[in-house]
């Protein structure tokens, strides 16, 4: 009769934890920046930009994922996103911070010279640790 083989099972010790939290969300209302998710995302100390981090908006019935660093005349932190009209977005980091609390809309506003725009975010990550 053949012996029966044990298995082996591992248990995680510990929960993943991210690497990444929110910093802050601003809005902001501009003609040059209508209707844009700007990004950035730092080291720990908030001293350096890390290009190559991706980001993932989401709404509802889709979802894009784009990556810092690839506007480096603005800076190796940055990424943008450009947003619909009329829709709300979800921005995280997939895998390495958790989504916002509250959806970011593309709404109306007017700027500062009386111009009518979307409004825009920006939305900052800092490396945890």
């Amino acid at each position: 009769f053949p012996t029966p083989t044990s298995v082996l099972v591992i248990v995680p010790s510990t929960v993943p934890q991210n690497d990444y939290t929110l910093i802050s969300v601003r809005n902001d209302c501009g003609a040059s920046i209508s209707g844009l998710i700007m990004v950035e995302v730092y080291d720990s100390d908030a001293s350096t930009g890390i290009p190559g981090a991706e980001i993932r908006a989401r709404w509802d019935g889709g979802e894009s994922r784009f990556f810092t660093g690839l506007k480096p005349e603005k800076s190796p932190a940055y990424a943008d996103f450009e947003m619909e009209p009329g829709k709300d977005y979800i921005i995280d980091m997939p895998g390495h911070a958790d989504p916002i609390q509250q959806p970011l809309s593309a709404v109306p506003c007017t700027t500062a010279n009386g111009e009518r725009a979307i409004i825009s975010y920006r939305v900052v990550f800092r490396a945890i640790g």
